[in-house]
């Protein structure tokens, strides 16, 4: 004997009907509440490839580094990037010769906001002035650092309102009658909690610093 349309369709109802209700039924029982999407944790950051790694050199003052895969290069402030907030020591004649930029979030469910590796150059400045720069935000630990087989002076700094905002790694060296410096620029926002998002926190950002540690590593002096 067949069986009707009607009964076939209301069977199938009731069976849909009972899997949602052991389904909320399941949900209760194990005191979880839905996560609303704006909550949900965001998958995996999918590392870009593009543009591909590629060597950026500056024959006026002889130097070379590796801008890294998926990071844009320009040779102009002010398009992607804000220099002199940034690098907040810098003289009023330092001269930004190139800013790397990161163009994909490596830590989407954190604070993290971008990443700049600027190299400029001030002419005409001593030894002691050039150190200076990456000195006067006193008293911030001062160090030394090899880059490309020359001593770098290396400080810090940072700043922001109600959290850190922006932290730079600061790198100098007196040369050729100018001082070279290197800036490695993390900025983050406040408020991620607001936004669904955690502070980025020490492993991510150490793991942004040593991105920027292999630009450093890929530094390259012309021989004079």
């Amino acid at each position: 004997m067949k069986t009707s349309p009607l009964v076939r369709c209301t069977a199938a109802a009731l069976m849909i009907v009972a899997t949602t209700i052991a389904s909320a039924a399941q949900t209760k029982s194990s005191g979880s509440e839905p996560v609303p999407p704006m909550l949900r944790p965001k998958p995996p950051a999918v590392e870009p490839t593009m543009p591909p790694a590629h060597p950026f050199h500056d024959a006026r003052y002889g130097v070379t580094f590796t801008v890294p895969a998926a990071w844009e290069l320009n040779r102009k402030d002010s398009e992607v990037s804000t220099f002199n907030l940034d690098a907040r020591s810098v003289a009023h004649t330092t001269q930004l010769r190139a800013v790397a930029s990161i163009s994909f979030n490596p830590h989407p469910n954190s604070t993290f906001s971008g990443a700049f590796f600027y190299f400029s150059v001030t002419p005409h400045l001593s030894s002691a002035e050039c150190s200076a720069q990456a000195t006067v935000r006193d008293p911030h630990t001062i160090s030394s650092a090899q880059i490309g087989g020359l001593p770098f002076t290396h400080g810090y700094d940072e700043h922001g309102g109600i959290c850190t905002e922006s932290r730079d790694e600061i790198y100098t060296t007196a040369r050729n009658n100018a001082c070279y410096r290197f800036d490695a620029v993390i900025n983050t926002f406040c408020g991620g909690d607001v936004s669904g998002v955690q502070d980025i926190s020490p492993r991510e950002l150490d793991a942004v610093r040593h991105r920027m540690q292999k630009i450093l590593d890929s530094v390259h002096f012309d021989t004079n």
